[in-house]
Order: C-alpha cells, then sequence, then structure tokens
C-alpha cells in the first residue's frame, strides 16, 4: 500500500485542500477566496493546545456551524459569486475529511459524535490525493487558459 514519506502528510494535505478550493474558486471567478476558504478550517493548526475542544484540530472549525457562520458573514460582507466560493471551498475542505477515519464533528454542538463515511479508501489516501492533484490542476489551468 502507498504511503507518505514520513513528516509530508500533513502539508500534502493542507496543499490539497487548498488546490481544490482553488479550482472551486475558478469555477466562481473568485479563486483567491476559494483557495483561502479551502485551508480556513485547518487554521485550528494555530490554535493555542490549552484551549482545548472544541478549539482543537478538527474541532469547531470542521463543523457545519463553521460553514453557516463563514456563509452568514460572505451573505453581508461580499458578492454572490465570493459567497459561493467561500461555501464550497470551505464544504469540499470538510467533505474530504469525513471521508477519514478520524472524521469530523459536522453536527457540533448539537451532537457529540464525529461523523465518518467509509467510502473504502481514506479521503488524504496518496492514490485520492494524487487524482485530487490531477483534476484540481486540470481544471485550474483550463481557467487560466479560458481567460
Amino acid at each position: 500500500m502507498l504511503s507518505y514519506p514520513p513528516g509530508t502528510f500533513i502539508p500534502i494535505a493542507i496543499a490539497t485542500h487548498g488546490l481544490v478550493g482553488l479550482a472551486i474558486g475558478y469555477a466562481f471567478d473568485r479563486p483567491i477566496a476559494g483557495l483561502l476558504a479551502g485551508l480556513v478550517p485547518d487554521a485550528d493548526f494555530l490554535l493555542p493546545a490549552a484551549l482545548g475542544w472544541p478549539f482543537v484540530h478538527r474541532g469547531i472549525t470542521h463543523a457545519a456551524v463553521a460553514v453557516v457562520a463563514l456563509a452568514a458573514a460572505g451573505a453581508v460582507l461580499t458578492d454572490r459569486r465570493t459567497l459561493g466560493a467561500l461555501t464550497a471551498a470551505y464544504s469540499s475542505h470538510l467533505l474530504i475529511d469525513i471521508t477519514t477515519p478520524k472524521g469530523i464533528p459536522l453536527g457540533y454542538p448539537l451532537l457529540d459524535e464525529r461523523l465518518y463515511f467509509d467510502i473504502g479508501i481514506s479521503g488524504h489516501a496518496p492514490v485520492v490525493t494524487l487524482a485530487f492533484w490531477l483534476v484540481g490542476l486540470a481544471a485550474v489551468g483550463f481557467s487560466i487558459v479560458e481567460r
């Protein structure tokens, strides 16, 4: 079975979320908004461990409440295309992470359990990551050429 070289999983996973977000952002003609929204859920890596739950990796930033808060703020502060890019890219991050054994607390704070969809292969498995990269790069390249 393929695996990542030691110390490369987290940077590769973060880059994958960024690339998927960027590709989604291009679909809305808002690539930077998509890129940033694809990365924002993992900003929880920057939070001090002393804060504890739910301010840990795959805590509140990986819950539906975060998507709703982002959408509400975006609806007030920005245009429809940017709002679409933000919510779609952020949601793509959660959809990828929900297919990993750790799952995500999608229903937090209403539900305590983590949600995990077993699709037979992890959303961060090397072969799946390669597919995300190929499709993401193709989508970005197509969008750039079409401009």
